[in-house]
């Protein structure tokens, strides 16, 4: 979510999507809906926060800031700056401790994207702070300090050409796109999926792929043929065996970011301003539209009913059931227990359980 390298990232980090066929796919648990039964909801913006939003917060030690990426129980993970430095950072949030993941060197621009499922903590980052193709990532366990470099941009001939991975974490297996070499003029990669434990990794796909992300039980991604046609494949989160997705999502018109969580979801359309959900237990697709072009659906997390995302200049939360939206400073992450704001000075917990619904002004 947010500090991820402001306006740097938003300018790179674009999906660059297609692929090959899977082969066998197993039936989805889901039922599609006819396409008429898709929902539509126009955003719709606040001017602030809803008071209930203003939940408990954590006081920062005085000259720390914080950047929220993850939740993980009741630890926020993230990119914390002070007076010796910049690093990873992990935030208790219930006795406001903060503790160092990792320290960058001098060198390092910053963190791009971060994932946890505990013991283990995974991040990319910048490596360079004048070339935005050298990046790496990385995987701390936090129990045993074991750490583990993941993977990194260096390559035959150079850096490697291509987005910079959006890294995901679940049974200790990352998943990430690889950029690999071609002949062609397209940017290729190779969806990746590393066991963490067993120091093994496995090649699920290649071609024109976005980052992967987990929903719904399942490990999914979008690709592009040479046509432009886009579709959505997916394998089983824990087994990696081939899941066929509903006929209603699996052609979607585009694709540029990915967000998911047990039960949503949720993908952004190629110019970043309109979003779609599946709803796996509803089996049911809803479409959201808007004409702010100043909120661009990117850096997607889904906590409950919330779509949580960052639009290079704000953080906004999304409340997916009404269409209804409002702007909060600093950045946002969250979970399926808590959403969490790192703000100037302080850091807010909002439990996801009983949230209010948001409506449109007026």
């Amino acid at each position: 979510m947010g500090g991820r390298l402001g306006a740097v990232m938003v300018r790179i980090a674009a999906a660059v999507l297609g692929l090959m066929t899977i082969g066998a796919c197993t039936a989805p648990p889901a039922v599609r809906p006819p396409a008429s039964d898709a929902a539509t909801r126009t955003v719709c913006f606040a001017s602030q926060p809803p008071p209930q939003w203003t939940g408990p917060a954590t006081r920062l030690p005085d000259g720390v800031s914080v950047g929220v990426h993850a939740v993980g129980g009741e630890v926020a993970f993230g990119q914390s700056q002070d007076a010796t430095g910049r690093g990873v950072a992990a935030l208790d949030l219930l006795s406001g401790r903060l503790s160092t993941i990792t320290r960058y060197k001098p060198e390092v621009s910053g963190l791009g994207a971060l994932a946890v499922e505990e013991p283990w903590v995974v991040w990319e980052q910048l490596d360079s702070k004048t070339n935005l193709a050298d990046w790496s990532v990385h995987a701390v366990n936090r129990k045993t300090g074991e750490s583990v470099r993941v993977a990194d941009s260096h390559g035959p001939g150079g850096f490697l050409p291509g987005q910079q991975p959006l890294p995901v974490l679940r049974h200790g297996l990352v998943a990430w796109a690889q950029p690999v070499r071609t002949t062609g003029t397209a940017l290729h990669a190779e969806l990746r999926v590393l066991d963490l434990a067993r120091h093994s990794t496995r090649v699920l796909d290649s071609g024109r792929l976005s980052s992967p992300v987990y929903a719904g039980g399942l490990l999914v991604w979008a690709k592009v043929d040479d046509a432009t046609r886009y579709s959505l494949r997916a394998v089983d989160e824990s087994t990696l065996e081939p899941v066929e997705l509903p006929e209603a999502i699996q052609r979607p018109s585009s694709v540029a970011y990915l967000g998911g969580s047990a039960d949503r979801l949720v993908w952004s359309s190629g110019d970043a301003l309109s979003l779609e959900q599946w709803d796996f237990t509803a089996a049911k697709l809803t479409r959201y539209t808007s004409a702010d072009r100043s909120h661009p659906f990117q850096f997607l997390q889904v906590a409950g009913d919330y779509l949580l995302w960052d639009g290079g200049t704000t953080a906004s939360v999304l409340d997916l059931t009404t269409g209804a939206a409002f702007d909060t400073p600093g950045t946002v992450a969250g979970s399926a227990r808590w959403i969490v704001n790192a703000r100037p000075g302080s850091v807010v917990r909002v439990p996801v359980a009983g949230l209010p619904h948001l409506s449109c002004p007026g």
